[in-house]
């Protein structure tokens, strides 16, 4: 989904709160919404969380732009991709962060992150600092987006704090093909069972979804060239 607006109207996520408290907000707004997904009040939100009323209105202006939050009068509703995020959290997280991505392809601010990493890795306080540029507010705004980035697997962060495209956004490398290992000599995990592959760290998930792209890619039959006769 493509996101536009001009550096004046480009929302970053507020001081007051951090990612993680955002998503409780957005928990909570799915519980107490319901599949319906009614609006809940700001107090509401507040009292449940034991925060002030003033900072769940804080979070709203980005979740709004970024298309998690609608908003009513003096409240807010889950967009109908809002809700689906959150029941995706409460069974299958890694799950829920490839819809969050998906779902901001097209953002401005991984628009905007593409191009500063496009030459190469930057430190995450100055991929928050680009970002964040010729926009007012604390630097703890830039660096929540770019957690928030993170998170969504928009940028991948590494022990040392350095961000880059994820390597599906990279260009591919050439390499020698490789005849694929039989089924029951690969890693354990290529057998493992739908419970336990939803239990897995994200990063395992994803590198599982990797392999198993693979091997089918090498075990389709291939298709021989005509040649003109």
């Amino acid at each position: 989904m493509t996101f536009s607006g001009s550096s004046r109207s480009r929302m970053l996520p507020n001081e007051r709160l951090t990612p993680r408290r955002n998503l409780e907000i957005i928990d909570v707004m799915a519980e107490l919404g319901g599949p319906q997904r009614d609006d809940v009040s700001a107090m509401t939100i507040g009292e449940r969380l034991k925060i002030s009323p003033k900072s769940v209105a804080s979070a709203a202006g980005f979740l709004t732009q970024a298309g998690i939050f609608q908003p009513g009068r003096g409240s807010w509703a889950l967009t109908e991709t809002g809700f689906a995020f959150a029941q995706l959290r409460s069974t299958d997280s890694a799950r829920a962060r490839l819809l969050l991505r998906d779902h901001w392809q097209g953002q401005w601010f991984h628009v905007s992150a593409q191009q500063h990493l496009s030459t190469g890795a930057l430190e995450e306080a100055e991929l928050a600092r680009r970002l964040q540029a010729s926009t007012p507010g604390p630097a703890e705004r830039g660096l929540y987006l770019t957690e928030w980035m993170a998170y969504a697997l928009l940028v991948d962060r590494d022990d040392q704090g350095r961000l880059t495209l994820p390597s599906a956004q990279e260009p591919p490398t050439v390499s020698t093909p490789r005849k694929p290992e039989p089924l029951g000599v690969l890693d354990p995990l290529m057998s493992a069972t739908a419970t336990q592959i939803s239990a897995l760290p994200d990063d395992q998930f994803i590198a599982l979804m990797g392999a198993y792209q693979t091997v089918f890619a090498a075990l389709a039959p291939q298709i021989p060239q005509q040649t003109k006769g």
